[in-house]
């Protein structure tokens, strides 16, 4: 009897301590959420703030002690594929800027460059087409290192997989809605304008060009509003990017890579 007892005792205490145990994991789960929810939006708006800042290399620490386990792994990934994404970004600007793409279409500049044959403004288009071919083959590379680490990282099977298709997912979104897709159609136009510019007669009347025939005029002015509507474009996706960062709701999917364009100045018409 005693020795039924005893048995009866034993199995109620593993019974006990199976429930224990799972019960600990639920909450230690729930606790390594939620501090990853934490964490990701501490280091998303740090990394943001960063980004706005093209014109020096990032300084961000993608460690959190706060995280543990497969929380731990799939942050500190996110947050790497993130600054590399960023930090590909900001050197593009960065050659954007020190190739002088902003002062593109600076009436001044054209002017004078028109007695030396346009050559600044054809060396200004190739070193801008040359940088953003890199920066096209950099980004696919990107995304390409990021799928393959992924696809070895040390978590738990369910969480891999959700993070590839998220990863797949994110990189079938629609190219046209990307801040790049509009800023290789500005250069496309600036391509135009500087065509039109070397093609036909005009000259510099109160800060503006003025060509001598009316369908001149209009087209020339045509592809500057189109430089103007991808500009705003160019705005209205930081914008959303920055809603991104700031909406807790989707930690793992918001996109904190896109940075300011260096703009082509606007003083003609």
């Amino acid at each position: 009897m005693k020795r039924l007892i005893w048995i009866l005792s034993l199995i109620i205490l593993i019974i006990a301590a199976v429930f224990f145990y799972q019960y600990s994991m639920r909450n230690n789960e729930e606790h390594n959420k939620k501090m990853f929810d934490v964490v990701m939006t501490e280091k998303m708006q740090d990394l943001y703030d960063q980004a706005q800042d093209w014109s020096k290399p990032l300084q961000f620490d993608i460690h959190d002690r706060r995280l543990h386990g497969d929380y731990k792994v799939l942050s500190e990934f996110l947050l790497q594929v993130w600054s590399n994404n960023i930090e590909t970004r900001n050197t593009y600007l960065r050659t954007l800027k020190q190739n002088h793409w902003d002062q593109f279409l600076n009436v001044q500049r054209l002017e004078k460059d028109k007695a030396n044959g346009f050559k600044e403004s054809d060396q200004i288009l190739e070193n801008v087409h040359k940088a953003m071919d890199v920066y096209q083959k950099e980004n696919e590379q990107n995304k390409k290192q990021a799928l393959a680490k992924a696809a070895t990282l040390q978590m738990s099977e369910d969480k891999k997989q959700a993070l590839l298709e998220k990863l797949k997912n994110n990189q079938q979104v629609i190219k046209e809605d990307s801040l790049f897709a509009n800023e290789l159609q500005i250069i496309h136009k600036a391509d135009d304008m500087l065509d039109m510019l070397k093609k036909y007669k005009w000259q510099v009347k109160d800060q503006q060009i003025l060509f001598y025939e009316d369908a001149q005029v209009k087209k020339f002015n045509a592809l500057y509003q189109s430089v103007l509507k991808q500009d705003a474009k160019i705005e209205e996706k930081k914008i959303q990017n920055a809603e991104a960062v700031t909406s807790d709701d989707d930690a793992n999917s918001a996109n904190v890579a896109q940075s300011e364009t260096p703009k082509i100045e606007d003083n003609h018409k």
